[in-house]
């Protein structure tokens, strides 16, 4: 545990870069001197040895952070050893400080949901979270940093806030926080809360690294769509987190209806005036 502690205290300021994706290969890697770090989707690389041999690649040119969507920390079922293998392997490849991934469930015994759904903010899944990150921190070697996710409902039987599920999970296993600032703005359009309060609530001393993406509206609601640019809001939501906490890396999310390099540049220079000031720069 003390390891663990040393290890998320000593991770190293990473700057501002955005999520890899194969669409924007090309550009991404002519853009490298503009880019400060790259976040990769881990699963893209799990048991591929020719995807493993790029990612060594690019790994000669940018700080790679991996990013998991299928761990599902939040089950009630027995992790996925063999996945966790494979997330292992991409770990040693990038030398990555941390590993994150979202503090959600994908999997239900004999499903695989196909979503990352949001968690009942109970006493026991808050226990079986916690033994999952303690699994995971030490099997991996490294500290885990666990993303906020949207959801668009609210989900019967809770006792206790999203805030507090996370402050008790914090405290329990000093993981860490990835902040996804998009995720906070577009849950408190849809559920109608203070995203200022938000963040105030939630245990900022622990955030290491942020997210930004655009969302779109259907149906009367704000979505999580990885498809747009960055909403003013969530530039607004930035600066207020950088105003109350140290961050160590910033990464844009694009998944869909890629927008020329440069706007991905912009938005990129845009943060790091941010992030200088919070560092006195």
């Amino acid at each position: 545990m003390v390891q663990v502690i040393n290890q998320l205290t000593s991770v190293p300021f990473l700057g501002v870069g955005i999520g890899y994706r194969q669409e924007l290969k090309q550009e991404t890697l002519r853009s490298h001197a503009k880019i400060d770090f790259l976040e990769i989707i881990t699963e893209h690389y799990t048991n591929n040895s020719r995807m493993l041999a790029e990612l060594e690649e690019i790994c000669a040119l940018f700080p790679v952070i991996p990013h998991g969507i299928s761990l599902s920390i939040g089950s009630m079922t027995p992790l996925d050893k063999q996945h966790l293998r494979g997330i292992k392997r991409v770990c040693e490849v990038t030398q990555a400080p941390y590993y994150s991934e979202h503090l959600c469930m994908t999997k239900a015994p004999g499903i695989d949901l196909g979503h990352l759904s949001p968690l009942w903010f109970t006493e026991e899944v808050l226990e079986r979270v916690i033994q999952n990150v303690l699994f995971v921190q030490e099997y991996l070697e490294r500290p885990l940093v666990l993303e906020n996710v949207t959801y668009y409902f609210d989900i019967p039987g809770n006792h206790m806030s999203q805030t507090e599920f996370f402050n008790r999970l914090v405290a329990a296993t000093n993981c860490g926080v990835l902040l996804d600032i998009t995720n906070v703005y577009i849950n408190s359009v849809n559920h109608h809360f203070d995203p200022l309060n938000f963040l105030d609530q939630m245990p900022l001393e622990h955030v290491v690294q942020v997210h930004l993406a655009g969302g779109y509206w259907l149906n009367g609601l704000l979505v999580d769509g990885h498809s747009e640019p960055v909403q003013e809001e969530s530039w607004h939501l930035l600066q207020a987190l950088v105003d109350r906490c140290q961050v160590k890396g910033i990464i844009f999310e694009h998944d869909t209806n890629f927008p020329p390099m440069e706007l991905f540049l912009q938005q990129i220079q845009r943060a790091k005036q941010i992030i200088r000031k919070d560092k006195g720069a």
